[in-house]
């Protein structure tokens, strides 16, 4: 997840005391949010940074909301997990057109609430804010003795769950498409109009349905009309072709102020391209939809065949961080689980392991330890609990492409990797931006002195605090050594963005590209390299106009390196001519040339 960092507006500061206390709604009243209670039965959690600290969290109502605009806020709700309540204090509620950075920065701040109690706190306004024409972002501050506080349920939403402190160097986060569902939050509305039967949806994709598949897309659809929603009906336009019949969906029962996402059957179209598509709602319960904005915007690519998930979970650690243990475990146990299926790369920071080759991933994902990536999409806890629960979604999504890896040593010294893939995409367009990186990790480092330490914060706690997986360090000391690390990233190139013109521009659903890359290893990678038995080499395939991860392979390097020879004249025959820096050549150039045979081997050559 990428970091938001947006703009502070001129501030207005309020004061006011009151006690938390259940507000009923008046006539003209309800309390509305993109959360709803029936959430917490589909999901209930909480969210933080595993340290203790203070946190803003709120919700963005946009510009001329149809059921809102005009509409004043009169009080506002914040649920509080029974397990955290003892932990939190000076909780404040905040209004500001931009998010703030601080608090007290916000154009209106609420402080002085009184008592936090368990389950739905409600504070009126001191001053009821009017709903105008502009945005505006309304949620709480709390400090905490905890690491996860902010409650959370259901699933995504747009504008439902925002998240950040940069007064504590946090920054703002949308966490929308994270998996986390919505902020837990709500607001007394007086003056909003809603119709009976009024349903939304939000624009979705790109997504991808494979040919001769019944393939669905999901779609986020919200209830704005007060009765429950128990179907849809809906029609699909192409751009430039047809619209599809009416259909009807059944939705389940989806309450007042609730979303859902629903998986909508889409037709694979007979080109294997891009295409856009208008998803209109036209019924609700069989009655009109009253939504002024009934229609959602997409794009849909067809497929001419199903690829295999390859998820990348990048665990970002370090020696020195106490509840690092938690990934350690939570990574070793995927891997029992899922073996190869999954590729993992552990990042460190700020200890012996660190590589510079990952600095700029880590400022775009980063913002506490320990947590991890999967895909550079789904940002979660790396304990195994969570991401188990990361992998049962991320398996079932489809790919565009898939990547095939071999490595090789450039030379017996075994300072530099050449790095041979194949990428085929299912689909065909001309201006892609993707691009592959590479990377290196080793299992297995380890070393003597306090430098190779694992500091470990569950030291003395009991399996009931720490969960059971984490037995075995609860009864280690406060710092561990002999600690072996697996998955280590050692070394990498153009990690964030792929290698340039490692991808062409133009891809073709009927050829398979080829690329080769020579990576020379750092010297700095060179002296933490331990056994280069124990390396893999990874290849990524990153769509660069969202910097997530496509696809994925790994593979052992050769053994034998061949060094720099001459093109047998017997039976094998060169396929392909590469240079050095992995540009695709007509025929074999001056110097050195990578060539790949017909047989599949690669060989270097010197052409005088």
């Amino acid at each position: 997840m990428v970091k938001h960092l947006l703009t502070l507006t001129a501030a207005l500061v309020l004061a006011a005391s009151a006690q938390a206390r259940i507000i009923e709604a008046g006539k003209g009243q309800t309390w509305w949010g993109y959360f709803n209670e029936s959430d917490f039965n589909t999901r209930e959690s909480l969210i933080g940074t595993g340290s203790a600290m203070a946190l803003m969290a709120g919700i963005y109502i946009p510009a001329n909301h149809e059921s809102l605009k005009g509409a004043t806020i009169q009080a506002v709700r914040v649920y509080i997990s029974e397990s955290v309540v003892s932990n939190l204090s000076d909780m404040k509620i905040w209004i500001s057109r931009e998010v703030p950075n601080k608090v007290d920065g916000a154009d209106y701040v609420q402080g002085n609430l009184g008592t936090i109690t368990a389950n739905a706190n409600d504070f009126s306004l001191t001053t009821p804010y009017e709903i105008g024409s502009e945005g505006f972002y309304i949620g709480y501050y709390v400090n905490s003795s905890t690491g996860y506080f902010i409650k959370c349920g259901g699933t995504d939403a747009p504008n439902s769950f925002w998240v950040g402190n940069p007064a504590s160097n946090m920054s703002w986060q949308d966490l929308y498409g994270n998996g986390f569902g919505k902020l837990a939050f709500q607001i007394l509305v007086e003056g909003a109009t809603f119709n009976n039967f009024s349903a939304t949806a939000e624009d979705f994709g790109p997504d991808y349905v494979v040919q001769g598949e019944e393939s669905t897309v999901p779609i986020t659809i919200t209830n704005l009309g007060k009765t429950a929603i128990t179907s849809i009906s809906y029609t699909i336009a192409t751009e430039g072709g047809d619209v599809t019949p009416e259909k009807t969906l059944p939705v389940g029962n989806l309450a007042f102020n609730s979303s859902s996402v629903i998986n909508v059957p889409f037709p694979a179209d007979e080109e294997a391209r891009r295409h856009k598509k208008t998803f209109t709602i036209t019924k609700v319960n069989g009655e009109e939809n009253a939504a002024q904005d009934n229609s959602a915007e997409g794009e849909v690519i067809s497929l001419t065949q199903r690829f295999t998930q390859k998820p990348v979970i990048e665990e970002f650690t370090g020696t020195w961080c106490g509840y690092c243990p938690r990934g350690m475990v939570g990574m070793q146990k995927i891997h029992e689980l899922y073996g190869d299926q999954v590729v993992q790369i552990a990042v460190h920071s700020g200890d012996l392991m660190e590589i510079s080759a990952y600095s700029t991933v880590i400022r775009d994902y980063v913002d506490g330890y320990p947590t991890s990536v999967t895909n550079r999409h789904w940002i979660a806890d790396p304990s195994f609990s969570s991401l188990k629960n990361v992998m049962s979604v991320v398996f079932k999504e489809t790919v565009p492409a898939s990547i095939e890896l071999s490595a090789e040593w450039e030379t017996a010294e075994q300072k530099a990797v050449i790095f041979n893939t194949k990428t085929k995409f299912g689909y065909s367009e001309d201006n892609t931006k993707f691009g592959i990186a590479f990377v290196l990790t080793e299992d297995g480092l380890t070393g003597t002195g306090s430098n190779w330490a694992q500091t470990n914060y569950y030291s003395g706690m009991s399996t009931s605090q720490a969960g059971t997986d984490m037995a075995w360090w609860c009864g280690q000391g406060s710092s561990v050594t002999g600690v072996e690390y697996n998955h280590v990233a050692v070394a990498g190139w153009d990690l964030r963005s792929g290698v340039a013109n490692s991808v062409s521009a133009t891809i073709d659903a009927t050829e398979e590209q080829e690329y080769t890359y020579t990576g020379n290893i750092p010297s700095t990678s060179l002296s933490l390299i331990q056994d280069k038995t124990r390396l893999k080499a990874i290849a990524l395939l990153i769509d660069r106009t969202n910097g997530t991860i496509v696809s994925a392979a790994q593979t052992t390097i050769a053994e034998d390196a061949t060094g720099i020879g001459s093109v047998s004249s017997t039976d094998e025959v060169p396929a392909a001519y590469y240079s050095i820096d992995g540009r695709k050549l007509t025929n074999a150039e001056k110097g050195i040339n990578i060539i790949r045979m017909t047989d599949g081997t690669v060989k270097k050559v010197l052409v005088k």
